[in-house]
């Protein structure tokens, strides 16, 4: 039995899209939705192709990370390779790997790609710091929550990308390890066996083809799968309320530095700490959900917990 993910993220014409209306329908409620043609107005929209990032700046040699699975406790830091860009661009058209790029800092090795958008002005607050991401067809990034719990505009350039999401009340439910902004289930593959907090999750879906931006709220989870191979943007804007801006930089400056400390002292024995934990909070969920207090007790405040 799959997961009910059913429910389609609502699709916007972004090109119309004005600063009232997003802020009503979508930013203060925490909403997510597709903008369509969102960047059209920006040179970025037709320029950016796999053959002009191969020509402009191929010869970068850039850092790789795959599909560890044996490392589900951590948030990949380390590459498992490196290649030089139009290599890797010319493999992830021709033929399927789990080699991916993210949070790849484009604009320092080219900045004068920053000329070619700017920063929409449905709503204010960027950080203006863009990443872009690059990935092969097939290939999967788990489950997880923005680590800073910003507000985040993923736009695909090239490519088609199925994006699943979940609202950061279901964390419990999702069996979200402590110290950490990573889900231990396979969303494609539920044992609801071993985790039937699954039985009780509800999530959205949608698949981003080119010039289509995906508005992700503060601490929202997304697992995202890639169609084809292809490449998009992300750029943020600071979290949500105050609460989730505490829990920004609570995740960056505290619960990050805690988990290496601890995992460095004992990685393992650590490992199966934090999923007894995440056990132990899904129990609980499931309990209060089954006695009818699950939207009362729970939902707002699991983006707040460790």
């Amino acid at each position: 039995m799959a997961l009910d993910i059913q429910d389609p993220v609502p699709v916007k014409d972004g090109s119309s899209m004005t600063r009232e209306e997003f802020h009503h329908s979508y930013l203060k409620p925490q909403k997510p939705v597709v903008l369509r043609g969102l960047w059209k107005k920006y040179p970025a929209y037709d320029k950016w192709t796999m053959d002009f990032f191969k020509k402009s700046m191929g010869n970068i040699e850039v850092g790789l990370f795959g599909n560890r699975k044996e490392d589900i406790s951590k948030t990949l830091e380390v590459p498992n390779a490196t290649m030089r860009f139009d290599e890797y661009l010319n493999l992830i058209e021709r033929e399927p790997t789990d080699l991916r790029l993210f949070l790849f800092p484009v604009f320092k090795h080219k900045p004068e790609l920053l000329k070619d958008f700017d920063y929409p002005e449905i709503t204010k607050g960027y950080i203006k710091i863009p990443f872009m991401f690059f990935g092969p067809p097939k290939s999967i990034v788990r489950m997880h929550q923005d680590i800073d719990m910003s507000n985040v505009f993923l736009t695909q350039f090239h490519g088609r990308k199925r994006v699943v999401l979940f609202a950061p009340d279901q964390s419990d439910l999702l069996y979200r390890l402590p110290f950490n902004v990573h889900s231990i289930v396979d969303v494609d593959n539920p044992d609801y066996q071993t985790y039937p907090g699954l039985k009780y999750v509800k999530g959205m879906s949608t698949i981003l083809e080119h010039g289509d931006t995906l508005f992700m709220p503060s601490g929202y989870w997304h697992h995202i799968e890639y169609l084809e191979g292809g490449f998009g943007l992300s750029v943020r804007t600071v979290a949500n309320g105050v609460g989730m801006k505490l829990q920004g930089v609570w995740n960056l400056g505290g619960k990050r530095l805690i988990d290496r400390m601890m995992r460095s002292i004992n990685d393992e024995k650590w490992f199966e700490y934090k999923k007894s934990v995440a056990f132990s909070r899904a129990d609980k969920a499931i309990s209060k959900f089954n006695s009818g207090n699950y939207e009362n007790e729970f939902q707002g405040t699991n983006a707040a917990t460790t």
